[in-house]
């Protein structure tokens, strides 16, 4: 059975939507997030640099700062691959990949402090 691009519910026709509100929103959000997208790429590879940087001068700290980056920027541009909004539904995924950015700002947390 499919299910709606957008709210993940179930639907049993060809479309890929459950209603034209759904479709409108799905192409708003993919418009808005293409523009968005530049800056998940920068935040991820400067937290992978701070990251980087931390392991090479062997401080903890520093690598935990690079995660917490990379989790700040996951909340805030949560990115979720194709596969995920094909099984959750667009808003879900979303949910999904700001819940993982919260928990690598708690892994980036009990990296640089423990």
């Amino acid at each position: 059975m499919k299910k709606c691009k957008y709210c993940g519910k179930k639907i049993s026709s060809s479309f890929e939507f459950c209603c034209h509100e759904c479709e409108n929103r799905y192409t708003k959000n993919i418009e808005k997030a293409e523009s968005r997208i530049k800056y998940f790429i920068i935040g991820i590879i400067i937290g992978f640099l701070v990251m980087f940087y931390g392991v090479i001068s062997n401080s903890d700290f520093i690598i935990g700062d690079g995660i917490i980056v990379m989790g700040i920027v996951a909340v805030l541009l949560p990115f979720t691959t194709p596969e995920t909004v094909a099984l959750l539904g667009y808003q879900k995924s979303r949910i999904v990949g700001r819940i993982l950015g919260i928990l690598l700002i708690a892994v980036g947390l009990w990296v640089g402090l423990v």
